[in-house]
């Protein structure tokens, strides 16, 4: 069964994690959340994140693509789901470039996990220190 996944850090194209991760899947559009989210850098690596604390910081651009059930599981790993130090995977609302509207999974964390932050808001990560 498909899954819509939003990315918006290094799972994006061009950044360090695509290429492992998301090379095969299929890219359905550029997009952005409907509902605005700080996105922030944060920890020693400069990891973007997605904080939970809808209605703060910008509507956040990022990618949607088709995922399978197997590169779910897989990017669950990654992204070590539910660890302190990982991140939740959550639905949001997504807008396309053509201004259709999605529901689709995105990682994030919540903010009493996000102590460490190195950036300003942003909305759209493009950190050259994670480009691959």
């Amino acid at each position: 069964m498909p899954h819509l996944m939003f990315v918006y850090g290094t799972l994006k194209r061009g950044f360090a994690n695509h290429a492992d991760h998301l090379a095969d899947a299929e890219f359905v559009d550029i997009g952005t959340t409907c509902d605005a989210y700080p996105l922030v850098l944060h920890g020693e690596d400069f990891r973007p994140v997605l904080v939970e604390a809808r209605g703060q910081g910008y509507l956040v651009a990022g990618e949607l693509y088709r995922v399978d059930s197997h590169t779910l599981d897989a990017l669950d790993r990654l992204e070590r789901i539910n660890d302190h130090d990982g991140y939740r995977r959550r639905r949001l609302a997504i807008t396309d470039d053509q201004g259709q509207r999605h529901s689709a999974w995105v990682y994030m964390k919540p903010g009493a996990w996000v102590d460490d932050v190195r950036s300003e808001l942003m909305e759209v990560f493009d950190d050259e220190r994670h480009r691959a």
